[in-house]
């Protein structure tokens, strides 16, 4: 059914073309007007400086779900790749290795964590490499089977670190030799684990980014100096490669069509879109002309049409498979000044794909936005 739903879509907008003469017409503004430029952020990695990333084991140095292959738990979750064809080739993983081939980059898996149970809440806590615990892990990421478990399991001591909270240990004793830490940003404490980083002086990339909006504008919020990017694209260029430094400018008066969802897995990453527009609106005092669409994966065709229907030229959504991908590139195609910030997106093939198709229509969560009035 979404299928036959994104080709209506198609149908769609060849009629609107053909009616309205609307392809290839730009949305007209004065260039001084108030406006937003978004994903003018980016953290540049030059092979002539050796630049070391530090990473968390699942899914870049082995995934312990993925049995019978080259990335099992045969592998030793400190291994450091010699080279990027050890490196697990989806997800955090797939841009590491995008780091290491074109700029040279070299790897340290940032584990183990240590982590203990805090007794008012029943939750674990990961240490942040300075004789604290401060970043709740979820249960989920604690129990995995290569954890293990000390002091009637009131102590772990986690190997297949996953997201900011549970590499914070590792990157904060490793931070003088780290350029960028890369996990994933899908809970508050991971978020708050990246600004700790970043606090102290790594650059934290995050893949996947529901959570990062809680950040927003971190650089006037904190003392915090080095660089968070969320779901950005790591591009090849001429020095190495750059992740993010890809912007696009929403004038304040335009309308902004918006994803969202209140379903769980494999669902709730869709409610990314929201959570950024809804921070960025609050945090900079704007009053943004934002219409919400509730869509699920595989559904971005629905937010594609209500942009169509009111005529807006800037979406927000996550895109996940084929079909999100083709219902936003048929989206891009139909005019040129069309735009898709794409949220929790650059974790995928599909995103990836987007992103590097459309270089001058699309862009990411920035977490520092220039607001010029």
């Amino acid at each position: 059914m979404k299928t036959r739903a994104v080709l209506a879509l198609v149908a769609c907008m060849i009629i609107c073309a053909l009616v309205c003469g609307c392809v290839g017409t730009v949305f007209e503004q004065k260039e001084d007007s108030p406006r937003i430029i978004i994903g003018a952020s980016k953290i540049e990695v030059k092979t002539q400086d050796n630049p070391v990333i530090g990473v968390q084991v699942d899914r870049v140095i082995r995934d312990y779900a993925w049995t019978d292959s080259d990335f099992d738990t045969k592998v030793p979750a400190d291994r450091v790749p010699e080279n990027s064809s050890q490196v697990v080739p989806y997800m955090e993983g797939a841009r590491t290795k995008e780091l290491m081939d074109w700029a040279g980059a070299s790897v340290i898996p940032l584990t183990p964590c240590h982590a203990v149970l805090n007794n008012s809440d029943w939750n674990y806590y990961g240490s942040n490499g300075n004789n604290e615990y401060p970043f709740l892990i979820l249960i989920d990421k604690v129990i995995y089977p290569t954890s293990e478990f000390f002091d009637n399991d009131t102590q772990v001591m986690i190997h297949d670190t996953h997201g900011f909270s549970a590499i914070a240990e590792k990157a904060y004793e490793n931070r003088d030799k780290l350029d960028i830490a890369i996990a994933c940003m899908d809970t508050e404490s991971k978020a708050t684990a990246a600004l700790y980083l970043a606090e102290n002086g790594i650059n934290c990339y995050a893949p996947c980014d529901r959570f990062s909006y809680i950040l927003m504008n971190y650089k006037n919020k904190s003392q915090a100096k080095a660089e968070i990017i969320g779901s950005a694209p790591i591009k090849k260029t001429d020095y190495g490669a750059v992740i993010g430094d890809q912007p696009i400018t929403i004038h304040l008066n335009e309308k902004i069509i918006v994803q969202y969802t209140v379903d769980d897995y494999p669902d709730q990453y869709c409610d990314t879109p929201k959570r950024y527009f809804t921070a960025l609106a609050e945090t900079f005092g704007l009053n943004l002309n934002t219409t919400y669409v509730y869509a699920n994966v595989g559904e971005t065709y629905m937010v594609a049409q209500k942009a169509i229907d009111e005529n807006a030229h800037v979406i927000g959504v996550r895109v996940y498979n084929q079909e999100d991908y083709s219902a936003v590139k048929i989206w891009l195609e139909e005019n040129e000044n069309n735009r898709a910030i794409l949220f929790h997106s650059a974790a995928y093939e599909f995103g990836i794909k987007l992103f590097s198709e459309f270089p001058e229509q699309t862009s990411f969560g920035d977490l520092n936005p220039q607001v010029i009035y």
